[in-house]
């Protein structure tokens, strides 16, 4: 069966390619544009208007995390393993003009796409590695990063590098002190109980939510430093001019007691 009997769902095709991992499809609806990695999942998706505003609300899920730090100009690095149609980079390059955005992907057609379809800049503060995650990360300056962002995922789903023990260690040794993690699962992973476990073995503070299109998104951080939720709300308000949509939204589930580990 063809691609586009499964796809069809989100326009017309404006690009095809395959590497090694398999197909990467462009597809553009009139309003919006869509990556797909051949399957009925989309990857990423851009409101053409305005490439600014983040679409799935699993990742502004994600970028909820930016409650965490008091003061965003000394947000130094961000660091993403995973990049989609650059999607998250390009609003962080643009909303955070004092932090150096570091992208990472093992397929280097992702970084050509998402630069001719998905206006990810060109930019001394946006550095891009094709490589393995965990290659860049037992590489990579251990310490420096101020937040870390993982949305590993290949065709037929979520990469198993993600629950695994030595990978998280990594992770862990990246971040700074007071660094957070933000890690992109699907609801089914809840039940895994060792998923959490070597979770809260490194990171004994966490918070976590499910979208309601079935993502798990997890704030992660070694540090106890915590906000109330009174004050992640205060923060959210103060975020919505800058994000350009309604962040409590997306926040609010974080900070239910349930939702809550240390």
């Amino acid at each position: 069966m063809d691609i586009l009997n499964t796809l069809g769902h989100l326009g017309r095709e404006i690009h095809r390619c395959y590497d090694e991992f398999g197909p990467l499809l462009v597809f553009d609806d009139g309003n919006k544009r869509f990556l797909s990695f051949g399957t009925a999942d989309e990857q990423s998706c851009q409101l053409k208007k305005n490439p600014l505003i983040l679409q799935h609300d699993y990742a502004r899920a994600m970028l909820g995390v930016l409650t965490q730090y008091g003061d965003l100009s000394k947000l130094q690095q961000v660091t993403l393993l995973g990049t989609g149609g650059g999607t998250l980079a390009t609003v962080l390059h643009d909303r955070l003009p004092h932090t150096h955005i570091v992208a990472v992907d093992v397929r280097a057609a992702v970084f050509r796409i998402a630069r001719q379809y998905f206006s990810l800049p060109r930019s001394p503060r946006l550095t891009t590695f094709t490589q393995d995650a965990s290659h860049y990360l037992a590489t990579a300056a251990a310490g420096q990063c101020n937040l870390l962002v993982t949305d590993l995922y290949q065709s037929e789903g979520l990469d198993p590098l993600v629950l695994q023990k030595d990978f998280l260690q990594l992770c862990a040794a990246h971040l700074s002190e007071h660094g957070w993690l933000v890690l992109n699962l699907w609801k089914e992973h809840r039940e895994e109980s060792d998923c959490l476990q070597q979770l809260q073995a490194i990171f004994p503070h966490i918070r976590m939510n499910t979208t309601v299109d079935g993502n798990w998104i997890i704030w992660a951080s070694r540090s106890t430093e915590d906000i109330t939720r009174d004050a992640a709300k205060q923060r959210c308000k103060a975020l919505a001019g800058l994000l350009e949509f309604n962040l409590w939204q997306q926040v609010k589930g974080f900070f239910r007691s349930a939702s809550r580990s240390r």
